[in-house]
C-alpha cells in the first residue's frame, strides 16, 4: 500500500496534469475555430439552475457500490502523472479524456435536452451521436480504473471557465 504522503503527492501531481490537459485542450479546440458561443453557456446556465443535481434517487445497491469503490481507491496506489499514450486513455468516439470532462461538466444532468446535448456537442466538434457513444465507453473506463476515474474527478472539477469559440489562447 502506497505511503500516505507518497498518495497526497501523486494526487497533487495528477491535479496539476489535469489542469494542463484541459489547457492545452481548449487551446487546441479554440484554434481548430470550435468553442462555446455566449449563447452557448447561457443555455448551459439555464440548463444547470433548472437541474442541479440528478433527479434519479440512489438505490441500497449504488451505497455498496460507493463503499466498494471508497476501499479500491484506499488501497490503491496512485502514480503521479498519466501516460497520455495510455491506450485506456485514447478517446472514445472522437471525444478525448479532456473533451470528454468539458462536455459532461456543460451538459450536467441533462443529458435527455437533446436541444442542449446538440449546442455543446457542436461546441465542441462532435455530434450527439458521438456523445452517447462516449459516455459507454468513458463510463465502462471509469467504473473498472480507480486511477482512470480519479483523474476524471480531477478534469471534471477543473472544468471552470467553458472555452469560449473566437476568444484567444490562455496564456
Amino acid at each position: 500500500m502506497q505511503n500516505p504522503l507518497a498518495k497526497q503527492r501523486a494526487l497533487l501531481g495528477l491535479r496539476a496534469q489535469a489542469a494542463q490537459w484541459l489547457a492545452d485542450y481548449d487551446a487546441a479546440l479554440i484554434a481548430r475555430g470550435l468553442g462555446f458561443t455566449p449563447e452557448d453557456v447561457a443555455a448551459v446556465e439555464a440548463s444547470r439552475s433548472t437541474r442541479p443535481t440528478s433527479s434519479v434517487k440512489a438505490g441500497p445497491l449504488t451505497f455498496v457500490s460507493m463503499v466498494w469503490v471508497g476501499l479500491k481507491a484506499t488501497l490503491q496506489s496512485y502514480p503521479s502523472e498519466l501516460d497520455p499514450a495510455d491506450p485506456d486513455l485514447a478517446p472514445v468516439a472522437g471525444l478525448s479524456f479532456p473533451a470528454y470532462a468539458t462536455a459532461a461538466a456543460a451538459i450536467g444532468w441533462a443529458t435527455d435536452d437533446a436541444a442542449l446535448v446538440a449546442r455543446v456537442t457542436a461546441a465542441i466538434g462532435v455530434t450527439p451521436a458521438d456523445w452517447e457513444a462516449a459516455i459507454e465507453g468513458w463510463t465502462d473506463r471509469l467504473k473498472d480504473d480507480v486511477v482512470i476515474a480519479t483523474m476524471y474527478g480531477q478534469l471534471f472539477s477543473q472544468v471552470g471557465t467553458l472555452p469560449m469559440k473566437g476568444s484567444p489562447p490562455a496564456a
